[in-house]
């Protein structure tokens, strides 16, 4: 299936983790060896102190043959676990490089903020964060995703007297002047930058999807009707025209479809869809296409009934995330309630490991392996599904 039309030309890169080289077969074996295996990672509010970030091996998943739709149990013990500075509260997760940012407690701000934790999965440390900027309601949902190193959030305000900022998370030299040998030298940190002139041009809120281009620096950020680039080399927005990007959350550039993929921003619905990669310097006008051409995927692996009662807490499409891994695949990750007493019968995770191709006709199709394994998982809270992450 289409929608709209586009202009775009062809761009075929390649992936970095799969990219072919010509060092000998001996060095290229030895670099495999000496590259961190990459793991998807799971937050789940799964006991009744706080949540868990789980560690998935995706080798396992692809090549099991074993049919558990009813649902095993994740892998004992978690990477890590979090208590929650509130019974039932929900915590809002987020990733930069090798990190997961935990947002513990999204309700408070200001002075009664807890504090942010970062999870560094390469060394399996947790470190104490800054707070989380007044103005960012949920780290997740303000989030535009990472840039390298950088995490991007945009604050929302609601009073004309409230500037809206662009805020930044990276690891950095330490603020303290005069520092004294026994302080830190790093530390994370965030940097604002606010907006004097009114060049932002959304809350944090408003936005509906984003996606990275392939420069690696140039963030797509699209409210309901129009979108708008940040170039995060030098700050510089720029507004693109009244169209918008087919994506609810974050797309993904995948260089085998040399297109983004992400979730359909349709509410109705939880699909597939993919789009070329929009040109960085085009404004539209009414002389051209107003959107890009949208291909859907006609297959569903969504398992979720539409209208199921269960989820009357849970905002559509909160209960599925997709995950790029690299290579071509992908991880849909959904999570279904068993009834709507979840405080005692709790839900299953759906993990479907992936890839996508173009078939003769040129609309979307999945590849022929696909794989899907099953949890069953306790729930604390009906306002959180899963948060998922490869790294």
């Amino acid at each position: 299936m289409e929608e709209g039309s586009s202009t775009s030309s062809k761009r075929r890169r390649d992936d970095a983790d799969y990219a072919t080289t010509t060092l000998p077969q001996s060095t290229r074996r030895s670099a495999r060896h000496e590259k961190k295996k990459k793991h998807l990672y799971l937050a789940l509010d799964d006991w009744n102190g706080g949540y868990s970030i789980h560690k998935l091996d995706a080798d396992a998943i692809l090549y099991d043959d074993d049919d558990d739709a009813a649902g095993r149990r994740l892998p004992e013990p978690a990477a890590v676990r979090i208590a929650s500075p509130a019974p039932r509260d929900y915590m809002s997760f987020a990733a930069v490089g090798t990190n997961i940012v935990i947002d513990t407690n999204p309700q408070c701000r200001h002075e009664h903020a807890s504090p942010t934790l970062v999870y560094d999965t390469e060394t399996s440390a947790l470190t104490v964060g800054p707070h989380v900027p007044d103005g960012i309601h949920g780290l997740a949902d303000a989030s535009m995703g990472a840039v390298g190193e950088t995490l991007y959030a945009l604050t929302s305000s609601f009073t004309l007297d409230k500037k809206i900022s662009l805020q930044a998370l990276s690891w950095a030299p330490t603020s303290i002047p005069d520092r004294y040998p026994w302080e830190p030298p790093m530390e994370w940190s965030w940097k604002a930058t606010v907006d004097k002139d009114y060049t932002i041009p959304y809350h944090g809120k408003e936005v509906v999807g984003y996606a990275l281009h392939p420069d690696g620096r140039t963030i797509f950020v699209s409210s309901g009707v129009t979108t708008h680039t940040l170039d995060t080399s030098n700050g510089v927005w720029k507004d693109l025209g009244d169209w918008a990007l087919p994506f609810r959350g974050q797309a993904f550039f995948d260089p085998d479809l040399d297109a983004w993929v992400g979730l359909h921003r349709n509410r109705d619905n939880v699909n597939i869809c993919c789009c070329p990669v929009a040109s960085r310097s085009t404004v539209v006008t009414s002389t051209r296409p107003m959107t890009p051409r949208c291909k859907v995927l006609r297959e569903k692996l969504t398992r979720r009934k539409e209208g199921d009662t269960k989820y009357m807490f849970i905002r559509t499409g909160a209960d599925v995330s997709l995950t790029y891994m690299g290579g071509g695949r992908f991880a849909l990750v959904e999570g279904i309630l068993r009834s709507e007493d979840l405080l005692n019968d709790g839900a299953v995770i759906h993990v479907t490991l992936f890839g996508l191709q173009y078939d003769h006709n040129g609309d979307l199709q999945t590849k022929v392996r696909r794989a899907t394994r099953s949890y069953a998982v306790s729930k604390t809270t009906p306002f959180f599904s899963h948060a998922a992450f490869w790294m």
